[in-house]
């Protein structure tokens, strides 16, 4: 792992190379590599660290207790993974987090990053916006499921994605059964609201209308 690649984060802005050589290189912290397809960490296992993806990508998903997956989010490195939990009253991670391809995590020990930020607030104000931004994203991601209709967060897929590669993975993704997602598929080519060209996929504005006030 390279230094540089963490003073790419948000999380280290306005610290010197040296300053957080100096932090990361301490026997508190360890670095570890992943092969492809392996759990980073479970939902449930207690989050006694910060961990920080520095190479490559990972997914993230919630199980419920039928075993039904519904994937959060993909993250690629840099990234800091689950950091509003570490210092939660129930410091659990709240979802799996595999790999999507070779991996390399470096886990900052809780009370010495703790230390860290009051010796360096512009760290601690970092942190503070990051954890933030992360409530605001998953406020998001609760009204997609909550308010929206299927159509309508499949609509917002599209239209931030362009196409749709693996099915089962995009349910996943929107948190349905595949036979669901193919058919809310189907029904929004009929009505017109998306046109095929090759393997993209277009949304018609006009026909769309209907579900205009729930796409953002």
């Amino acid at each position: 792992m390279e230094p540089h690649i963490l003073l790419q984060m948000s999380l280290f802005q306005d610290i010197t190379e040296e300053t957080l050589l100096q932090f990361i290189l301490s026997h508190q912290h360890s670095l570890k590599r992943y092969k492809s397809g392996e759990f980073i960490a479970l939902q449930g296992d207690v989050y006694r660290s910060l961990y920080i993806l520095c190479n490559g990508s990972v997914r993230t998903q919630m199980v419920s207790a039928e075993g039904k997956l519904l994937t959060i989010e993909s993250l690629q490195a840099p990234q800091l993974l689950a950091p509003a939990f570490i210092f939660s009253s129930e410091n659990r991670f709240p979802v799996n987090i595999e790999t999507l391809e070779v991996c390399e995590v470096l886990t900052l020990n809780k009370d010495a990053f703790l230390e860290f930020m009051h010796r360096h607030p512009a760290v601690m104000h970092n942190f503070l916006r990051l954890i933030s931004d992360r409530s605001l994203f998953l406020s998001r991601k609760v009204n997609e499921f909550a308010l929206q209709s299927l159509k309508s967060r499949l609509l917002n897929y599209i239209k931030i994605h362009g196409t749709i590669g693996s099915q089962q993975e995009v349910a996943h993704i929107l948190g349905v059964a595949r036979p669901s997602l193919a058919r809310a598929l189907s029904e929004l080519i009929s009505e017109g609201c998306l046109l095929m060209e090759g393997k993209e996929m277009r949304i018609d504005d006009i026909n769309a209308r209907k579900y205009c006030t729930e796409i953002k």
